[in-house]
């Protein structure tokens, strides 16, 4: 064994051999993978092997249809067989909202390149002519996916790697990590330890107490799945073709053809659970089974009979059921662990066989080139923090598997799981009818609802769409209030802060207290990794800020760039300060009677923030910047007194006709101001050249990504960022949708809302930078049809500012 090694994975089942092979294909070699029985021989060798493409995440998309793409190919490219079944699949809806949704995915279908069609019930004969059409409106056909034999291409990508140089110790129980001064990891095992640049914990059901070696949280559950196969039916015997795999949302179940039988895997909407009573497998729990529970199952298996009859006509030959890793999302943890650097997540799959290629494939980027070519966020493991405790990711992730199936509309959450983390407000706005959303753990307002229904979830306009439109409407015609206590707080101090904030942001730190800059931080390929707002409150102490979503995420990307002997300390402040946004031409008026600070323009400037008393409460942090493009104020208030400044702003509010307002509302604003968006605008994927951010840049001074800064200004930028308004229908852009010129897709859309102050529909979107030009149109596919588009050579409100300065 050795006893060095560049990168260390620990556990061999389908997501760590993907990981392997794709970081030997990337030009790592010195690199060992660890596994404590057989390969495989954890949940990966009794997985049914599903690959499908219909998925309502573009990037997940990817992921999936790279892993398509390479399973056919691996036996030529390894020499070892692979039973690749490239049958198709059907997608089926049975409602109005799921055949949406299927008009959603087709969008994503052309973005991602893979051949799909959305059929009629008359048209599903053709591809299956033994099911049941009745309650079936319509069907996504994917023509290119199938299913596979999940032990076949983990061995085939673990011949692959070893071809190239890479190691698989089998039969080695890992028994602990440790970091050691050096900044190394040593991996224990029972034959020995290895010392290592990278590890990387893929360890399957057993992740979440590797995990527990280093101190990190990993929020999995080891859910109880089944599914079982028929005995050879001769109708399937006598097909010349296979019968594509059926995904049935009314049977909440996979069906499809398996050696001429039946294969049959519900996800139950009820009584699932997990295995083990929540407890870890005993270390020599291998290639083993689960007691199968099929009376339980009864319902589902019944109306799978129904969708799919001869199922109810044979016996059933096999029963599997075992445990599958499953997140409180869905989504698999991969990317780099909250932090000592390169100890990193590659687990918690789910749908792990058709993801294990495109996962590895991904995961290798980020770690060799320091980025990958998709937007990593919504599989970075950051996106739980240690709110996702054992008995949140237990009764979250039993709901989502409860929601396998099941259409989950634009906004729409789970509803377990919930209350974790509250502003000191919370229960105020949820008298005021405030309609609250989960984001990293917070309850935060999307919009006020005054007829106490509640959201109607859909993919186009809802009952929600006139209360926002008096939201945005009081924002920029009287004065309107915002808790946004959600923001990432940090402070940064100490007499090298200036120095360390020069260096790793791309614009000009203020030089001056009480300055305010929007800044961003740069990979070395000059790709966007934060968007950060800096406040200096004196020479040796900055306030900076950042989304919710990346408290976890920006900690370590500020920690990680201080270097040695930098005399700077990093403070997460999040919990300390509850925000409040007040907004409006009124704003100055309101705050003016909570305050005997000077509130005028020569004392007090636009992107200028000092302490203040509000209220009689002393030390409130206050900003005169906003992400919606009206005179106003961001209240950094300490949390525990914010109930006493909201109900004074809201008393002096009172005369001004003060509104609350929610994220849809701030959404429709920003929009209207032509705001970029951290995480949908601006990605790992795009400079800020190419995102229309050149003025935050100060190519004056250096900064990490500088040089490659100035190689995308100069050779130009491969995609460009534009403006658009929108001929919308009943609904606006979500985000993900494909641009054409005729017949040609020339682009991608990021993000948008309709502007109810200019009665518009707004979008940002990437296209080729020949073709960013003002006035230039296009055609945005919407839910199935097609949308007129313009590129706006202006943001559609106060282009000049003059509302921000007034």
């Amino acid at each position: 064994m050795k006893s060095h090694a560049r990168v260390v994975v620990v556990g061999g089942g389908v997501m760590g051999v993907g990981l392997l092979y794709h970081l030997a294909l990337e030009g790592w070699t010195d690199i060992v993978l660890v596994e404590k029985g057989e390969l495989t021989s954890g949940s990966t060798w009794h997985a049914a092997g599903q690959c499908p493409h219909f998925n309502g995440s573009l990037n997940m998309t990817k992921v999936h249809v790279y892993g398509t793409q390479l399973y056919p190919q691996l036996e030529k490219l390894t020499g070892q067989a692979v039973s690749w079944h490239g049958c198709g699949g059907l997608r089926i809806a049975t409602t109005d909202e799921e055949v949406n949704w299927l008009k959603q995915v087709y969008g994503l279908s052309k973005l991602a390149n893979y051949e799909a069609h959305i059929i009629g019930p008359d048209e599903i004969k053709q591809y299956h002519p033994f099911l049941n059409t009745d309650g079936i409106k319509a069907a996504f056909l994917t023509v290119t996916d199938g299913h596979v034999a999940p032990a076949d291409i983990t061995n085939a990508m673990a011949a692959g790697a070893r071809k190239l140089g890479a190691e698989i110790y089998r039969r080695t129980l890992v028994t602990d990590i440790k970091l050691l001064k050096t900044g190394e990891w040593q991996v224990v095992t029972d034959k020995g330890n290895i010392t290592c640049e990278h590890v990387v914990n893929s360890a399957g059901s057993y992740c979440d107490v590797v995990g527990s070696w280093t101190g990190h949280n990993v929020p999995i559950a080891n859910m109880l799945h089944h599914y079982m196969i028929t005995e050879p039916l001769a109708a399937l015997i006598e097909l010349e073709k296979e019968l594509p795999v059926v995904r049935d949302p009314y049977s909440h179940a996979y069906l499809r053809e398996e050696t001429n039988g039946i294969l049959v895997g519900p996800y139950e909407t009820a009584t699932a659970h997990v295995c083990w009573d929540g407890k870890p497998p005993a270390w020599d729990f291998e290639s083993e089974l689960v007691p199968p529970e099929l009376d339980r199952l009864t319902p589902w298996l019944e109306k799978a009979a129904e969708r799919f009859p001869l199922f109810g006509e044979s016996g059933l030959k096999n029963i599997i059921s075992g445990a599958i890793t499953h997140t409180p999302d869905g989504v698999y943890l991969s990317g780099p662990a909250h932090g000592p650097k390169n100890y990193w997540m590659h687990c918690g799959a789910s749908i792990g066989i058709c993801q294990g290629g495109g996962a590895g494939k991904y995961l290798a980027q980020w770690m060799v080139h320091g980025q990958a070519e998709i937007n990593m966020r919504e599989f970075d493991p950051r996106r739980f923090g240690n709110w996702a405790t054992k008995d949140y990711t237990t009764e979250v992730s039993i709901a989502d598997y409860h929601h396998m199936y099941y259409c989950y509309k634009p906004a729409e959450q789970h509803q377990v799981g919930r209350g974790l983390r509250k502003s000191a407000i919370h229960d105020k706005l949820a008298a005021a009818g405030a309609q609250f959303s989960q984001i990293f753990g917070w309850e935060r307002a999307r919009w006020y609802d005054k007829t106490g229904k509640g959201e109607a979830y859909s993919f186009k306009r809802s009952n929600w769409w006139d209360a926002v439109k008096a939201e945005c409407k009081a924002v920029r015609e009287r004065v309107g209030l915002m808790d946004l206590s959600t923001f990432a707080k940090f402070d940064v101090k100490g007499p090298d802060a200036y120095a360390f904030l020069e260096r790793i942001c791309a614009n000009r730190i203020p030089a001056k207290d009480g300055g305010i800059m929007l800044g961003h931080l740069l990979n070395e390929n000059g790709f966007i990794e934060s968007e950060i707002t800096v406040t200096r409150l004196a020479a040796d102490h900055f306030y900076v800020l950042s989304a919710a979503a990346a408290q976890l995420y920006d900690m370590d990307q500020l920690c990680w760039r201080l270097k040695q002997g930098e005399r700077v300390t990093i403070a997460d402040v999040t919990d300390d300060f509850g925000v409040l946004v007040l907004a409006g031409p009124k704003a100055r008026d309101v705050l003016a009677a909570c305050t005997k600070a000077d509130l005028t323009n020569a004392s007090f400037r636009w992107l200028t923030g000092k302490e203040i008393e509000v209220a009689g409460v002393k030390g409130v942090r206050s900003l005169r910047v906003n992400y919606v493009g009206e005179l106003g104020w961001e209240l950094h208030v300490p949390m525990k007194q914010l109930p006493t400044v909201f109900d004074a702003v809201m008393k002096a509010g009172a005369p001004h006709g003060i509104q609350l307002f929610g994220t849809y509302a701030m959404n429709s604003l920003r929009m209207e101001k032509a705001y970029r968006g951290w995480g949908s605008e601006l990605t790992n994927e795009v400079t800020l050249v190419e995102g229309d951010m050149e003025r935050f840049v100060n190519l004056d001074k250096d900064f990490i990504g500088k040089a490659a800064t100035q190689r995308s200004k100069q050779q130009g930028a491969r995609i460009k960022l534009v403006y658009m308004t929108v001929e919308a229908g009943n609904n606006d852009c979500y985000g993900n949708e494909p641009i054409y010129q005729g017949d040609k897709l020339v682009g991608i859309t990021t993000g948008g809302a309709y502007g109810h102050a200019i009665g518009k529909s707004l979008t940002f979107a990437y296209v080729d930078p020949k073709l960013a030009r003002d006035g230039e149109a296009f055609e945005i596919l919407m839910m199935g049809e097609r949308h007129k588009a313009q590129i706006a050579p202006q943001p559609a409100w106060d282009p000049k500012n003059e509302r921000l300065r007034g």
